[in-house]
Protein backbone atom coordinates (compact mmCIF):
# COMPACT_ATOMS: atom_id res chain seq x y z
CA UNK A 1 0.00 0.00 0.00
CA UNK A 2 1.42 3.80 -1.08
CA UNK A 3 2.08 5.98 2.17
CA UNK A 4 -0.95 8.20 2.51
CA UNK A 5 1.58 10.84 3.05
CA UNK A 6 3.21 9.87 -0.64
CA UNK A 7 0.19 9.21 -2.77
CA UNK A 8 0.33 10.66 -6.28
CA UNK A 9 -2.63 11.23 -8.79
CA UNK A 10 -0.99 7.93 -10.65
CA UNK A 11 -1.83 5.67 -7.30
CA UNK A 12 -5.19 7.12 -7.51
CA UNK A 13 -5.83 6.22 -10.86
CA UNK A 14 -4.58 2.57 -10.49
CA UNK A 15 -6.72 1.66 -7.63
CA UNK A 16 -9.49 3.18 -9.35
CA UNK A 17 -8.89 1.71 -12.45
CA UNK A 18 -9.12 5.00 -14.19
CA UNK A 19 -7.29 7.23 -16.61
CA UNK A 20 -5.25 9.89 -14.88
CA UNK A 21 -7.69 12.54 -16.38
CA UNK A 22 -10.70 11.23 -14.95
CA UNK A 23 -9.65 11.21 -11.80
CA UNK A 24 -8.94 15.16 -12.38
CA UNK A 25 -12.37 15.54 -14.17
CA UNK A 26 -13.70 13.70 -10.54
CA UNK A 27 -11.81 16.42 -8.51
CA UNK A 28 -12.34 19.22 -10.58
CA UNK A 29 -16.30 17.75 -10.80
CA UNK A 30 -16.37 18.19 -13.93
CA UNK A 31 -19.39 15.93 -14.10
CA UNK A 32 -20.57 15.26 -17.77
CA UNK A 33 -17.17 13.69 -18.51
CA UNK A 34 -17.46 10.64 -16.21
CA UNK A 35 -20.04 8.08 -14.84
CA UNK A 36 -21.45 7.67 -11.44
CA UNK A 37 -19.40 4.07 -11.00
CA UNK A 38 -16.27 5.90 -11.92
CA UNK A 39 -16.93 8.64 -9.65
CA UNK A 40 -17.58 6.37 -6.82
CA UNK A 41 -14.27 4.09 -7.47
CA UNK A 42 -12.33 7.77 -7.54
CA UNK A 43 -13.41 8.98 -4.34
CA UNK A 44 -12.86 5.72 -2.79
CA UNK A 45 -9.53 5.35 -3.87
CA UNK A 46 -8.66 8.84 -2.92
CA UNK A 47 -10.39 8.39 0.60
CA UNK A 48 -8.25 4.91 0.97
CA UNK A 49 -5.00 6.77 -0.05
CA UNK A 50 -5.60 10.02 1.64
CA UNK A 51 -4.49 11.83 -1.40
CA UNK A 52 -4.89 15.22 -1.72
CA UNK A 53 -4.97 17.14 -5.39
CA UNK A 54 -2.88 20.02 -6.20
CA UNK A 55 -4.87 23.00 -6.84
CA UNK A 56 -3.10 23.41 -10.11
CA UNK A 57 -3.59 20.92 -13.16
CA UNK A 58 -0.16 21.44 -14.00
CA UNK A 59 0.45 17.63 -11.75
CA UNK A 60 -1.33 15.94 -14.46
CA UNK A 61 0.26 17.83 -17.63
CA UNK A 62 3.58 16.68 -15.97
CA UNK A 63 2.77 13.25 -15.08
CA UNK A 64 1.94 12.56 -18.64
CA UNK A 65 5.09 10.78 -20.92
CA UNK A 66 3.38 11.99 -23.96
CA UNK A 67 3.78 8.27 -25.72
CA UNK A 68 1.90 5.23 -26.07
CA UNK A 69 2.43 1.45 -26.02
CA UNK A 70 2.04 -1.63 -28.17
CA UNK A 71 2.66 -4.66 -26.91
CA UNK A 72 2.28 -7.17 -29.56
CA UNK A 73 2.04 -10.80 -28.01
CA UNK A 74 3.46 -12.95 -30.72
CA UNK A 75 6.51 -15.83 -30.40
CA UNK A 76 7.25 -15.19 -34.16
CA UNK A 77 10.53 -12.15 -33.80
CA UNK A 78 9.45 -10.90 -36.69
CA UNK A 79 6.31 -9.54 -35.65
CA UNK A 80 6.06 -6.08 -37.71
CA UNK A 81 6.95 -7.73 -40.87
CA UNK A 82 2.98 -9.25 -40.82
CA UNK A 83 0.96 -7.08 -43.08
CA UNK A 84 -2.07 -6.68 -40.30
CA UNK A 85 0.04 -5.35 -37.36
CA UNK A 86 2.18 -2.97 -39.85
CA UNK A 87 -1.21 -1.31 -40.57
CA UNK A 88 -2.45 -0.74 -37.57
CA UNK A 89 0.74 0.11 -36.11
CA UNK A 90 0.99 2.94 -39.10
CA UNK A 91 -2.19 4.27 -38.66
CA UNK A 92 -1.35 4.46 -35.14
CA UNK A 93 1.77 5.90 -35.17
CA UNK A 94 0.48 8.32 -37.57
CA UNK A 95 -2.06 10.27 -35.52
CA UNK A 96 0.03 10.17 -32.82
CA UNK A 97 2.71 11.77 -33.96
CA UNK A 98 0.17 14.53 -35.75
CA UNK A 99 -0.24 15.58 -31.95
CA UNK A 100 3.70 15.06 -30.46
CA UNK A 101 2.48 11.04 -28.94
CA UNK A 102 5.37 8.96 -29.68
CA UNK A 103 4.68 5.23 -30.19
CA UNK A 104 6.79 2.43 -27.75
CA UNK A 105 6.56 -1.19 -29.13
CA UNK A 106 7.38 -4.31 -27.80
CA UNK A 107 7.22 -7.81 -29.27
CA UNK A 108 6.78 -10.93 -26.68
CA UNK A 109 5.71 -14.33 -26.72
CA UNK A 110 2.04 -15.13 -25.34
CA UNK A 111 3.80 -16.73 -22.31
CA UNK A 112 5.73 -13.76 -21.48
CA UNK A 113 3.29 -11.14 -21.76
CA UNK A 114 2.96 -10.16 -18.29
CA UNK A 115 6.26 -9.64 -17.81
CA UNK A 116 6.68 -7.23 -20.65
CA UNK A 117 9.11 -4.53 -19.34
CA UNK A 118 6.64 -2.34 -21.96
CA UNK A 119 3.47 -3.41 -19.34
CA UNK A 120 5.71 -3.81 -15.79
CA UNK A 121 7.15 -0.25 -15.93
CA UNK A 122 3.97 1.82 -16.91
CA UNK A 123 6.04 4.45 -18.36
CA UNK A 124 3.34 5.27 -20.87
CA UNK A 125 -0.12 7.35 -20.81
CA UNK A 126 -2.27 4.65 -22.59
CA UNK A 127 -1.37 1.17 -24.28
CA UNK A 128 -2.56 -0.47 -27.26
CA UNK A 129 -2.34 -4.30 -27.48
CA UNK A 130 -3.01 -7.52 -29.93
CA UNK A 131 -3.20 -11.05 -28.38
CA UNK A 132 -2.25 -14.34 -29.64
CA UNK A 133 -2.50 -17.67 -27.69
CA UNK A 134 -5.28 -20.17 -25.93
CA UNK A 135 -8.61 -18.22 -25.46
CA UNK A 136 -7.86 -18.82 -21.86
CA UNK A 137 -4.48 -17.37 -22.45
CA UNK A 138 -5.98 -14.73 -23.94
CA UNK A 139 -8.59 -13.96 -20.93
CA UNK A 140 -5.96 -13.84 -18.61
CA UNK A 141 -3.97 -11.14 -20.48
CA UNK A 142 -7.27 -8.88 -20.65
CA UNK A 143 -7.75 -9.41 -16.83
CA UNK A 144 -4.37 -8.15 -16.31
CA UNK A 145 -4.61 -5.12 -18.71
CA UNK A 146 -7.95 -4.27 -17.17
CA UNK A 147 -6.18 -3.86 -13.74
CA UNK A 148 -3.24 -1.45 -15.35
CA UNK A 149 -5.18 2.09 -14.39
CA UNK A 150 -4.83 3.44 -17.92
CA UNK A 151 -6.61 3.72 -21.35
CA UNK A 152 -6.30 0.06 -23.32
CA UNK A 153 -7.10 -0.05 -27.05
CA UNK A 154 -7.23 -4.11 -27.08
CA UNK A 155 -8.00 -5.17 -31.04
CA UNK A 156 -9.46 -7.99 -32.80
CA UNK A 157 -10.76 -9.83 -29.47
CA UNK A 158 -14.42 -10.13 -28.80
CA UNK A 159 -16.87 -9.80 -25.88
CA UNK A 160 -14.30 -8.01 -24.10
CA UNK A 161 -16.07 -4.73 -22.81
CA UNK A 162 -16.60 -5.05 -19.30
CA UNK A 163 -13.97 -3.29 -17.72
CA UNK A 164 -14.15 0.30 -17.65
CA UNK A 165 -10.77 1.30 -19.15
CA UNK A 166 -10.68 -0.85 -21.70
CA UNK A 167 -11.52 -0.18 -25.61
CA UNK A 168 -12.24 -2.88 -28.39
CA UNK A 169 -11.15 -2.27 -31.93
CA UNK A 170 -12.32 -5.31 -34.01
CA UNK A 171 -13.09 -5.63 -37.56
CA UNK A 172 -16.02 -7.55 -38.79
CA UNK A 173 -14.08 -11.07 -39.76
CA UNK A 174 -17.17 -13.24 -39.35
CA UNK A 175 -18.89 -11.49 -41.56
CA UNK A 176 -16.11 -11.04 -44.07
CA UNK A 177 -15.64 -14.78 -44.14
CA UNK A 178 -19.89 -15.53 -44.39
CA UNK A 179 -19.82 -13.41 -47.32
CA UNK A 180 -16.96 -15.06 -49.06
CA UNK A 181 -17.97 -18.79 -48.00
CA UNK A 182 -21.51 -18.07 -49.90
CA UNK A 183 -19.35 -16.45 -52.68
CA UNK A 184 -18.13 -19.64 -53.31
CA UNK A 185 -21.00 -21.57 -52.82
CA UNK A 186 -22.47 -19.47 -55.70
CA UNK A 187 -19.45 -21.14 -57.61
CA UNK A 188 -20.81 -24.45 -56.93
CA UNK A 189 -17.59 -24.83 -54.75
CA UNK A 190 -18.76 -28.24 -52.37
CA UNK A 191 -15.35 -29.43 -50.55
CA UNK A 192 -13.62 -26.42 -49.35
CA UNK A 193 -10.56 -26.27 -47.07
CA UNK A 194 -9.52 -23.52 -44.74
CA UNK A 195 -5.78 -23.28 -43.37
CA UNK A 196 -4.94 -21.45 -40.58
CA UNK A 197 -1.54 -20.69 -38.43
CA UNK A 198 -1.02 -22.85 -35.47
CA UNK A 199 -0.69 -19.51 -33.50
CA UNK A 200 -4.12 -19.22 -32.09
CA UNK A 201 -5.49 -15.70 -32.96
CA UNK A 202 -9.10 -14.33 -32.52
CA UNK A 203 -9.17 -12.91 -35.81
CA UNK A 204 -8.49 -16.19 -37.64
CA UNK A 205 -11.24 -17.85 -35.39
CA UNK A 206 -13.65 -15.32 -36.30
CA UNK A 207 -13.07 -15.95 -40.09
CA UNK A 208 -13.03 -19.95 -39.73
CA UNK A 209 -16.54 -19.67 -37.60
CA UNK A 210 -17.92 -17.08 -40.78
CA UNK A 211 -16.93 -19.28 -43.28
CA UNK A 212 -18.34 -22.36 -41.15
CA UNK A 213 -21.84 -20.74 -40.73
CA UNK A 214 -22.19 -19.76 -44.68
CA UNK A 215 -21.61 -22.96 -45.31
CA UNK A 216 -23.85 -24.58 -43.04
CA UNK A 217 -26.37 -21.95 -43.75
CA UNK A 218 -26.41 -21.89 -47.46
CA UNK A 219 -25.08 -25.11 -48.82
CA UNK A 220 -26.18 -28.90 -49.30
CA UNK A 221 -23.98 -31.77 -49.19
CA UNK A 222 -20.99 -29.22 -48.81
CA UNK A 223 -17.33 -29.85 -46.47
CA UNK A 224 -15.33 -27.94 -45.04
CA UNK A 225 -11.92 -28.97 -43.46
CA UNK A 226 -9.55 -26.93 -41.43
CA UNK A 227 -5.59 -27.78 -41.91
CA UNK A 228 -2.94 -26.23 -39.78
CA UNK A 229 0.79 -24.77 -40.70
CA UNK A 230 2.41 -25.00 -38.34
CA UNK A 231 3.81 -20.86 -39.12
CA UNK A 232 2.73 -18.53 -41.70
CA UNK A 233 5.85 -18.93 -43.23
CA UNK A 234 5.55 -19.13 -47.56
CA UNK A 235 7.63 -22.56 -47.40
CA UNK A 236 5.93 -24.41 -44.19
CA UNK A 237 2.56 -22.81 -45.99
CA UNK A 238 3.32 -24.21 -49.15
CA UNK A 239 4.54 -28.16 -48.09
CA UNK A 240 1.20 -28.51 -46.13
CA UNK A 241 -0.79 -27.94 -48.61
CA UNK A 242 1.19 -30.00 -51.39
CA UNK A 243 0.92 -32.84 -48.87
CA UNK A 244 -2.75 -32.44 -48.31
CA UNK A 245 -2.84 -31.91 -52.05
CA UNK A 246 -1.49 -34.83 -52.82
CA UNK A 247 -3.98 -37.13 -51.19
CA UNK A 248 -7.09 -34.97 -51.79
CA UNK A 249 -8.64 -32.70 -54.51
CA UNK A 250 -10.81 -29.89 -52.69
CA UNK A 251 -13.17 -27.41 -54.51
CA UNK A 252 -10.96 -24.42 -53.05
CA UNK A 253 -8.89 -23.37 -50.24
CA UNK A 254 -9.55 -20.57 -48.23
CA UNK A 255 -6.20 -19.44 -46.72
CA UNK A 256 -6.21 -17.62 -43.08
CA UNK A 257 -4.40 -14.80 -44.83
CA UNK A 258 -3.30 -13.47 -47.96
CA UNK A 259 0.22 -14.49 -47.91
CA UNK A 260 -0.83 -18.11 -46.99
CA UNK A 261 -3.21 -17.58 -49.70
CA UNK A 262 0.10 -17.13 -51.76
CA UNK A 263 1.60 -19.92 -51.06
CA UNK A 264 -1.55 -22.22 -51.08
CA UNK A 265 -1.94 -20.99 -55.04
CA UNK A 266 1.86 -21.35 -56.39
CA UNK A 267 1.61 -25.03 -54.52
CA UNK A 268 -1.68 -26.26 -56.63
CA UNK A 269 -0.09 -24.84 -59.43
CA UNK A 270 3.04 -26.58 -59.41
CA UNK A 271 1.09 -29.89 -58.57
CA UNK A 272 -0.64 -28.96 -61.85
CA UNK A 273 -3.74 -27.48 -61.04
CA UNK A 274 -4.74 -24.44 -62.64
CA UNK A 275 -6.77 -21.52 -60.46
CA UNK A 276 -9.58 -21.25 -60.80
CA UNK A 277 -10.41 -23.77 -63.31
CA UNK A 278 -9.46 -26.78 -60.98
CA UNK A 279 -9.34 -25.25 -58.01
CA UNK A 280 -10.23 -21.93 -56.30
CA UNK A 281 -8.44 -19.91 -53.98
CA UNK A 282 -9.14 -17.21 -51.78
CA UNK A 283 -7.52 -15.14 -48.90
CA UNK A 284 -7.69 -12.32 -46.10
CA UNK A 285 -6.59 -8.89 -45.72
CA UNK A 286 -6.28 -7.27 -48.72
CA UNK A 287 -3.14 -5.03 -48.71
CA UNK A 288 -0.52 -6.43 -50.77
CA UNK A 289 -0.04 -10.11 -51.90
CA UNK A 290 -3.10 -10.56 -53.17
CA UNK A 291 -2.29 -8.28 -56.37
CA UNK A 292 0.92 -9.97 -57.06
CA UNK A 293 -0.80 -13.09 -57.95
CA UNK A 294 -1.72 -14.64 -61.34
CA UNK A 295 -4.67 -14.51 -61.28
CA UNK A 296 -5.66 -12.37 -58.90
CA UNK A 297 -6.57 -13.34 -55.54
CA UNK A 298 -10.00 -13.12 -53.97
CA UNK A 299 -9.64 -11.32 -50.90
CA UNK A 300 -11.36 -9.93 -47.89
CA UNK A 301 -10.32 -6.67 -47.32
CA UNK A 302 -9.11 -5.29 -44.10
CA UNK A 303 -9.26 -1.72 -42.36
CA UNK A 304 -6.41 -2.46 -40.01
CA UNK A 305 -4.24 1.36 -41.00
CA UNK A 306 -7.77 3.11 -40.15
CA UNK A 307 -8.24 0.51 -36.84
CA UNK A 308 -4.78 1.85 -35.76
CA UNK A 309 -5.79 5.37 -36.48
CA UNK A 310 -8.67 5.44 -34.60
CA UNK A 311 -7.02 3.83 -31.30
CA UNK A 312 -4.90 6.55 -31.34
CA UNK A 313 -7.59 8.99 -31.36
CA UNK A 314 -10.28 7.56 -28.80
CA UNK A 315 -7.37 6.35 -26.35
CA UNK A 316 -5.96 10.47 -26.15
CA UNK A 317 -9.71 11.44 -25.89
CA UNK A 318 -10.33 9.29 -22.99
CA UNK A 319 -6.98 10.82 -21.37
CA UNK A 320 -8.32 14.47 -21.69
CA UNK A 321 -12.54 13.23 -21.52
CA UNK A 322 -12.43 10.71 -18.88
CA UNK A 323 -14.30 6.81 -19.67
CA UNK A 324 -14.86 6.12 -23.72
CA UNK A 325 -18.18 6.85 -24.74
CA UNK A 326 -17.84 3.99 -27.28
CA UNK A 327 -16.18 0.74 -25.78
CA UNK A 328 -16.44 -1.83 -28.93
CA UNK A 329 -15.46 -0.12 -32.36
CA UNK A 330 -16.24 -2.54 -35.03
CA UNK A 331 -15.30 -2.17 -38.45
CA UNK A 332 -16.64 -3.46 -41.72
CA UNK A 333 -14.84 -5.52 -43.94
CA UNK A 334 -15.45 -6.22 -47.73
CA UNK A 335 -15.05 -8.72 -49.83
CA UNK A 336 -13.18 -8.13 -53.16
CA UNK A 337 -13.87 -11.01 -55.83
CA UNK A 338 -10.95 -11.39 -58.21
CA UNK A 339 -9.99 -14.75 -61.06
CA UNK A 340 -8.91 -16.68 -58.13
CA UNK A 341 -12.45 -17.72 -57.47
Amino acid sequence: MVSKTNSTIRDVAALAGVSLMTVTNVVKKRKSTYGRDAEKRVLDAIETLGYRPNSSAQNLRDSLSRSVGFVISDSNPNFLSDPFISQLVGGLSLHLSSIDYSLDIQGVSPEEFETANIVRKLKNDAFCAILSGPKELRDKHVNFLSKLGKPIAIFQEVDRNSSPNIIIIREDDMSGAYALGKHLLLKKAKNIVFIRPATDWSAVEQREIGLRTALEANGQDVTCETIISMSESYLEVKKVVSSYMEKYKPDAIVAATDAMGVAAMHACEELGFKVPKDIKVAGFNGFEAWQYTKPLMTTVVSPAFEMGRIAGETLLASLSDGEPKQKDIVFSTQLRVSNST
